[in-house]
Formats: structure tokens, C-alpha cells, sequence
């Protein structure tokens, strides 16, 4: 095999694909990037960990054709390290490859790409579309309350649930829970423009990899399904993954229904505080436990503090409150991840009790979409 590449492009190609090869040392082909040069001038580039996946294209200059496996790590390394504007990848008789630009070569192992593993069905058995700033934005909201390595398989990902008229993503790892919903015609491109009904939950991992690669435009991006598999198809790109193959919980017996209290305030401090707060909450001198966030609405006011062996906090805000006074504690960090994926400039807090979840939403209710977010309170010490 035989190749020339321009740098830029063949960067732009293998870059999305080291988050799908496999870094945990089981087998060498999936630890490796897949290059299938053909004539006239493409190359496939395919990552699969076994999990999820990735493939592209590249435009090259093919002088021989071949099918190759190379260690992903490494040919990132290599190629961004060349000198020019251009890029040879040739492999010999022996499996030997070698990347070169003007003096500088390196040489390393290839493996035969007939050991590549055989990739799921990247066609779809039906699908839909969506612009990737509305998709993107959905995801952002709801990525901070999966799960990573939860008993659960479940809550290992984020549930997706459309009618057709409506798309809805759910996330929860029991401690938040973060719902975002959309109406928009969710049509079946490969059946007649169907309403496409499905529900579906996505691993996490492969969710992350995907915004790394998503643009904030309304450019088209394809979602499509198989029994097993999901596949998005963005611009040049392909991602596939398995699906969570597991029953979603029954999300909303989770959210409260007759809150009594009502706080709209402004997000960016509200966050700012909790940032602040951090310092002292996730302190672990002299080995002791993180610090518990005390919330006190009284009137008008939201008084955060938080003590540690060493350390004190205390800040206050301005609020719009309609209800009782209440007291109530709060895992700092859950409450921040939960305000930093806000995209509102004011929300509203929607409390029952100290030992129930808060409810946090838009203060102003937009007609064609809404986000929702759970976050559970920690019991205070008197």
C-alpha cells in the first residue's frame, strides 16, 4: 500500500477516530486505525472499539492500494510531527509501514486490515434528521447527569423518545436527572416520511465523542437505527454504537408535582457562587468528607454557605421568591454541573420540602422547547 495524503485532511480524518479505538490493551487491531486506500484516490479511515465506531473518508493520492491496521496513537503522533504540507504512508511486503515527509520517516508495525473487526450495519433500518445545533444543544443539557459506571447499564446513557412530533432526551445517574424536549417533526426519510416513533437509549461515551465532532449550525445531521446499533451521520463523518439493550426507568415518578415554592434567579451568579463555593465544599484536608452546600431562601434572599475544618463560605443573592421560607442542603458539585448546563439567562427553582428534589427550569417558558433538571438535596446536620 502506497498513499499520499495532505497533511491537513488526513489530520482531519484520523483526529475524530482516536476516540473510538480502544485503550484498553486487549487487541491490537482495536487499538489501531483501519486505512482501506483505494484507486483512484480514497481512503476509508474506520476506529471501532467494539462499542462504538467511527468512519470517514479521506481524498489521497493512491500509487497501490491496501488494507491496513495501524496503531491509532501513533500515527496521530507521527503525522502531526511531519514538516510539510504532505504525507507518504506505505506499507511493505513484511507489515512494515512507513510515514514520511521530505528527510523525516518513521516506521512502525502494521497489521493485515482482514483482522479488523467486521463493523455492524451502517445503513440503518430507518432514520431521521435533525439540525446539529438543536441536536447539540439537547445533548449539552442532559450529558451531565449520565452515568459512568453505574450498575444500572441504563442510566449509562441518555434515553431518547420521539412521537414524531416531539424529541425528548432523558438523563439520570440517581443523584440528578436532566430532561430536555423538543417539538419538531421527527419524519421517517426511508419510509415515506413516516412519523417516526422509537425509543432508544445511547451509551454516554459514544455521546461525548459525537459533540467533539458536531457543529452549532442548523446543518443536517442523520440518525439512524437498526435493533441493536444507532449510526449519526455528520457531514463526512459516520458514528455508530451499540444501544443500551435495557428497559429506561420510569423517569417521571422522579419529578415533584405540587411544589409549593418558587425562586426565579439569575444563573450566571447563581453559578458563580457555587464555583466559589467549591473551594471549600471539596476540601479534603485532614482526610475529612466533602462539605455540604446549605441553600437558605428568606424573602427575597438566597443565602449559600458551606463549612469545612479549615474554611468558611458564605455569599448571598438577590431572588423573586412566591412561597414559604426553607432551608435545604445540596451536593455542591451536582448543583453545578446542573446550573453550568443552563442556556438561560434566568431560571426557577421549584422546591417542596428539604428532602425533596429541586426542580430547575426556565423562568421564561419557550413554545417549542424546554429543559428540566432534578437534583437531589442531602440531609443537613443539625
Amino acid at each position: 500500500m502506497k498513499a499520499v495524503f495532505e497533511k491537513n485532511k488526513l489530520l482531519a480524518a484520523i483526529t475524530p477516530a482516536l476516540g473510538f479505538v480502544s485503550g484498553k490493551n486487549t487487541l491490537p487491531a482495536i487499538e489501531g486505525i483501519n486505512l482501506i486506500c483505494e484507486a483512484p484516490g480514497k481512503c476509508t479511515v474506520t476506529a471501532y472499539d467494539l462499542e462504538k465506531g467511527f468512519r470517514s473518508s479521506c481524498e489521497c493520492e493512491v500509487e497501490a492500494e491496501g488494507n491496513y491496521i495501524i496503531n491509532g496513537q501513533k500515527l496521530m503522533q507521527r503525522v502531526r510531527a511531519m514538516p510539510g504540507d504532505f504525507v507518504t504512508i506505505e506499507v511493505n511486503n513484511k507489515d512494515i509501514v512507513s510515514i514520511y515527509s521530505g528527510k523525516l520517516r518513521y516506521e512502525l508495525h502494521a497489521i493485515d486490515g482482514a483482522d479488523f473487526p467486521a463493523l455492524p450495519n451502517l445503513e440503518g433500518d430507518r432514520g431521521f434528521e435533525i439540525p446539529q445545533s438543536t441536536f447539540g444543544k439537547m445533548l449539552r443539557h442532559t450529558g451531565f447527569a449520565i452515568a459512568q459506571n453505574s450498575m444500572r447499564p441504563e442510566l449509562n446513557g441518555s434515553y431518547f423518545v420521539t412521537d414524531g412530533k416531539t424529541l425528548t432526551v432523558v438523563s439520570c445517574d440517581g443523584n440528578k436527572l436532566a430532561l430536555s424536549e423538543q417539538k419538531i417533526d421527527v419524519k421517517d426519510y426511508r419510509h415515506d416520511n413516516e412519523d417516526f416513533e422509537a425509543k432508544f437509549i445511547v451509551p454516554g461515551k459514544t455521546l461525548t465523542e459525537l459533540l467533539k465532532i458536531m457543529s452549532d449550525t442548523d446543518d443536517v445531521m442523520r440518525i439512524k437505527l437498526t435493533q441493536k446499533n444507532v449510526i449519526f451521520t455528520v457531514d463526512k463523518f459516520n458514528f455508530f454504537s451499540r444501544l443500551i439493550d435495557s428497559e429506561y426507568i420510569d423517569y417521571d415518578r422522579f419529578i415533584p408535582k405540587n411544589s409549593k415554592i418558587f425562586v426565579n434567579i439569575d444563573a450566571d451568579k447563581f453559578a458563580e457562587t457555587l464555583e466559589s463555593a467549591m473551594l471549600v465544599t471539596e476540601d479534603r484536608t485532614l482526610g475529612q468528607a466533602k462539605s455540604p452546600l446549605k441553600c437558605s431562601f428568606k424573602g427575597d434572599i438566597l443565602s449559600v454557605s458551606c463549612t469545612s475544618i479549615t474554611d468558611r463560605f458564605t455569599d448571598e443573592i438577590f431572588t423573586e421568591k412566591i412561597g414559604d421560607d426553607i432551608e435545604i442542603g445540596f451536593n455542591c458539585r451536582y448543583l453545578l454541573e446542573a446550573m453550568k448546563s443552563c442556556t438561560v439567562d434566568r431560571v426557577r427553582l421549584s422546591l417542596s420540602g428539604p428532602l425533596m428534589s429541586m426542580i430547575i427550569e426556565p423562568a421564561e417558558k419557550e413554545e417549542n422547547e424546554r429543559f428540566l433538571f432534578l437534583v437531589l438535596p442531602v440531609k443537613m446536620k443539625d
